[in-house]
């Protein structure tokens, strides 16, 4: 958790956490925000916080793409959700998620 606070507020990064098995769960932070996917059974999924799917332009990576709104998380949330990783089952079953 101190490494995660420890991002300056203007980085962008991005955390994986796989058990070399197909399934994962992939963190970005941004600077106003996080996202959270996991790939389950071959498919690649967005944490959700709310039903607003429409797309909007944000910078990942020095990039920018489109991202369903709902899906922006804080950036807090991003390390709770990679926290609750090891038990992907709990995770899943615990928050919203839509299909990318």
């Amino acid at each position: 958790m101190d490494v995660y606070r420890s991002i300056p507020l203007s980085a962008s990064i991005g955390l994986t956490l796989a058990d070399g098995e197909d399934d994962c769960v992939i963190v970005t932070v941004e600077p106003g925000f996080s996202t959270v996917t996991t790939l389950r059974n071959r498919t690649f999924y967005n944490l959700r916080m709310s039903d607003d799917l429409d797309e909007v332009g944000i910078m990942v990576a020095g990039e920018e793409i489109g991202w369903p709104k709902g899906c922006l998380l804080p950036r807090e949330m991003g390390i709770q959700v990679l926290l609750e990783g090891g038990d992907r089952e709990s995770m899943w079953s615990r928050r919203g998620w839509v299909e990318q």
